[in-house]
């Protein structure tokens, strides 16, 4: 048995007993921050109030609440706030119709000034009182960051951004009523280089991916983007409330401890950890894995370059579950990183395959998914990695199927149909893709088409290939108890 594969086993062994652990350390930091937290955003609108009196020259504590609850710690690294939930429904999406970048979107006038402004205007100078329109989705999503962190004192603020490098460079190391997090719906461009200068890279952001036929909705332009200072105050409780931010209640799969097959688990931690820092996972690759190349993938996954981190990245992965029977097995996993200069989030799901004497090697990986597209992925795959017991049919075959257009090398607009015939057996069909030309290509992403009706053709709309550019793909047939048999490479080019 090789080195790794002995470390693998042992890590697998000790998965519990660190799990539990650390549970309990977090229960502990978590009632402590609660109890004690503080939390300062200052929210970047387009352009000050006209008149005298401004919002930056008001008194530090515009508005103040006390906010919800941080149920798992926010002081504890890698884990989320509270029940990582804010309504989704109060944002005006659900999370069956919306990715999870847009949990935490506002329709309407998100960026208008808090009504009780007008008044504090007045007083400081003896002008007329400015005229505030009302901000209920602003009183609903503060009212979902008090549901979210109780017992936390949040102080909002709002800054003008012709107003926020003069404010920010005023701000003193140590300042009590400092910010914390600058939020915005989302932040306006102008606000680039003062968050370069003075935030940390938000890791993780990453794009829509087409996983379904059916087209899937764009992100909403107008969801919240939080950035957290470098020198935050209170650093904990800022991290906790961009985790918050980005995955909300679209995320049911990043709380709790690890659950499934340990050594599974560990091997897709390790794959994953590899491809954060921009290594080839090397032995634990399947040999039918789809060769791709590490900086690419690391850069899909961060949705920054290596440069943009920093170095010294620190990665905790954590929350994951794993469904695993004697030969396939699906892993969802969800990596806190952190670095110098920057902070985020990963969402992934990883496809391990059994090898011939039975170890676990990682046929594909997606370390770039919104938490509800991680979600359709497991819904997806988790069935064929069930357990069979003794009543289920072992001798049913998977035939894949032959591929049919386009042919390769073929020249397409954007979003081809694809064909491909089928041989029997499969109730799911996946189409793996990559983006670039041999031997460059980026990590591969899952495409899902069902195939449960019995017809002897596909043909479906590759939704992933919208952009200019090279192609290539490949189609997995499955069948029950993790059968799978995988087609040949196609590529195709798409033209404007």
């Amino acid at each position: 048995m090789r080195l790794r594969d002995v470390a693998i086993g042992l890590l697998a062994a000790c998965l519990a007993s660190v799990s539990s652990r650390a549970q309990a350390q977090t229960a502990a930091n978590g009632a402590s921050d609660a109890q004690h937290g503080k939390l300062t955003i200052w929210r970047v609108v387009a352009e000050s109030p006209p008149g005298p009196a401004t919002i930056a020259s008001l008194a530090p504590v515009v508005h103040s609440e006390t906010a919800g609850s941080f149920g798992q710690t926010a002081g504890s690294f890698g884990q989320t706030a509270g029940s990582t939930g804010q309504t989704a429904g109060s944002f005006g999406g659900t999370v069956a119709s919306q990715t999870a970048g847009s949990v935490g979107q506002t329709a309407g006038s998100f960026g208008e000034s808090v009504g009780t402004l007008a008044d504090a205007a007045a007083a400081s100078n003896g002008t007329a009182a400015l005229e505030v329109k009302p901000d209920p989705a602003w009183d609903r999503f503060t009212g979902d960051i008090d549901s979210a962190f109780r017992g936390l004192d949040v102080t909002y603020k709002d800054v003008g951004i012709d107003e926020l490098q003069a404010q920010l460079d005023r701000v003193k190391p140590g300042q009590a009523d400092a910010p914390d997090v600058l939020l915005g719906t989302p932040l306006p461009a102008a606000a680039a280089a003062v968050t370069r200068r003075f935030g940390l890279a938000t890791l993780g952001a990453v794009g829509l991916i087409s996983q379904t036929a059916v087209p899937e909705q764009p992100l909403n332009p107008l969801r919240p983007q939080a950035v957290v200072l470098a020198r935050a105050p209170h650093p904990k409780a800022a991290r906790a409330f961009v985790l918050w931010l980005l995955e909300g209640s679209a995320c049911p799969l990043c709380a709790g401890e690890d659950r499934g097959d340990p050594t599974a688990i560990a091997v897709a931690k390790s794959a994953l950890s590899d491809v954060l820092n921009g290594e080839g996972i090397g032995e634990l690759a399947d040999k039918q894995m789809a060769a791709f190349t590490p900086e690419l993938a690391r850069e899909a996954a961060l949705g920054v370059s290596a440069t943009g981190t920093g170095g010294g990245l620190r990665i905790e992965i954590n929350g994951v579950r794993a469904e695993a029977n004697a030969r396939l097995a699906v892993v969802a996993l969800r990596a806190v990183l952190e670095s110098r200069s920057a902070f985020g989030v990963v969402h992934a799901v990883a496809v391990l395959h059994a090898d011939e004497a039975g170890r676990w090697r990682v046929l594909q990986l997606s370390p770039n998914l919104l938490p509800a597209q991680q979600m359709v992925a497991w819904r997806s795959l988790a069935p064929y990695a069930h357990p069979l017991d003794d009543r289920d049919d072992k001798s049913a075959a998977v035939l894949g199927v032959a591929l049919a257009a386009p042919v390769d090398g073929d020249n397409r607009p954007p979003t081809p149909e694809l064909w491909w015939d089928n041989k029997g057996g499969a109730t799911l069909e996946v189409v793996e893709w990559q983006r670039g030309s041999s031997p460059t290509w980026t990590g591969s992403n899952l495409f899902f088409v069902p195939d449960d009706s019995g017809h002897l053709q596909t043909r479906v709309t590759a939704q992933f290939a919208h952009a200019p550019g090279s192609y290539r793909w490949r189609v997995w047939s499955l069948g029950q108890g993790g059968a799978v048999a995988i087609s040949g490479w196609r590529g195709f080019n798409i033209v404007p």
